[in-house]
């Protein structure tokens, strides 16, 4: 599941919205500066009672990814891709130059970037994701994130009828080319080091 919390402020061609207020055909600002249309805004309902540790989502403190970004804290789930690129003049491995996709939950360290804890989670509550043309990279909280891509399918959201009903059928999301990266063990020691508070990679802004 690749989703933000309500409350995520996702940057738009009219300033940063949150985004449960977001509707199909409205336009979000990409990360190289672009404008794209929202094609849809799928929902799901968690409920931490019967899903357990499964919905738990990632909180990413203000800062934590470096120059201030997030701006605020940011919550997402698990599997929602933060984009990383490199910063001019820094030698990281080759496969890593154009940048990285990196799941939340590969970047917890215990600190700035962590599990919300149970507890702090309501009996049931709303995940949002944005779906595009493309696979894209937009902000949210100022941060770099992907849209939707249909890994899982749009049938585990509440509202997929509304989905079926604008565009008759499932269409597949082309992914974007950068490469993914899933297990914290993989994320290389540059970018573990920028979100420990150190220099050497930049997140996309």
């Amino acid at each position: 599941m690749y989703c933000f919390a309500a409350g995520t402020m996702i940057a738009t061609d009219n300033g940063e919205v949150a985004v449960e207020t977001l509707r199909t055909g409205d336009s979000v600002r990409t990360s190289d500066g672009a404008v794209t249309a929202v094609k849809w805004i799928g929902r799901q309902t968690m409920v931490p009672m019967f899903a357990g540790t499964r919905c738990q989502p990632v909180r990413i403190r203000a800062g934590a990814l470096g120059h201030g970004l997030p701006h605020s804290d940011l919550t997402v789930t698990a599997d929602h891709g933060m984009v990383f690129y490199p910063s001019s003049g820094e030698t990281v491995e080759e496969a890593t130059q154009d940048g990285l996709v990196i799941n939340a939950s590969a970047l917890v360290n215990g600190g700035a970037i962590d599990w919300l804890p149970m507890a702090e989670l309501p009996d049931r509550f709303t995940v949002y994701h944005i779906e595009t043309a493309a696979h894209d990279v937009i902000l949210a909280n100022g941060a770099a994130a992907e849209t939707f891509i249909d890994y899982a399918g749009r049938r585990q959201f509440d509202n997929y009828a509304e989905y079926i009903a604008l565009y008759g059928d499932d269409r597949v999301v082309a992914e974007n080319p950068l490469p993914r990266i899933s297990a914290a063990r993989l994320v290389p020691p540059a970018i573990r080091q920028r979100i420990e508070g150190h220099s050497g990679i930049r997140q996309a802004i």
